[in-house]
């Protein structure tokens, strides 16, 4: 889990939505806004939807996975092209039946594979964020 500071709130989350500057990669999407100027660090927040698993620990397993990627990662504190942002993290409706084959058939790899995915798509929107500067 990351610090209270480096989690959005559930205002920021509603506002991001509003906004609708989203990105899209390989399963995983991102709606994402430049962060305030006197902080020098990323916030983020995940939203695994109910379509995925009607269980909710599978849930919170695969929302841990994804936080504890970035945390591994310390992608809070770097910066992209010298830029924060607030993100958050969402599936893309699309591409949800993969992770759900591997959710329901209990996939002994979860873990790696989804961790896999979740920073093949971050790296991708990270070179995003680089190249619309």
């Amino acid at each position: 889990m990351l610090a209270s500071s480096l989690r959005l709130r559930s205002r920021d989350v509603r506002y991001l939505t509003k906004k609708r500057n989203y990105f899209v990669k390989g399963g995983f999407g991102f709606f994402y806004y430049p962060q305030y100027s006197n902080r020098p660090f990323h916030q983020f927040s995940c939203h695994i939807t109910i379509k995925l698993s009607k269980h909710a620990t599978k849930r919170n397993l695969l929302k841990r996975m994804v936080m504890n990627t970035l945390r591994q990662q310390n992608a809070p504190h770097l910066a992209i092209h010298h830029q924060f942002y607030k993100i958050f993290i969402v599936l893309d409706k699309n591409n949800l039946t993969y992770l759900q084959t591997l959710v329901q058939n209990k996939e002994k790899n979860l873990t790696r594979l989804v961790q896999q995915a979740f920073l093949s798509a971050f790296t991708s929107f990270q070179s995003f964020l680089c190249s619309k500067k």
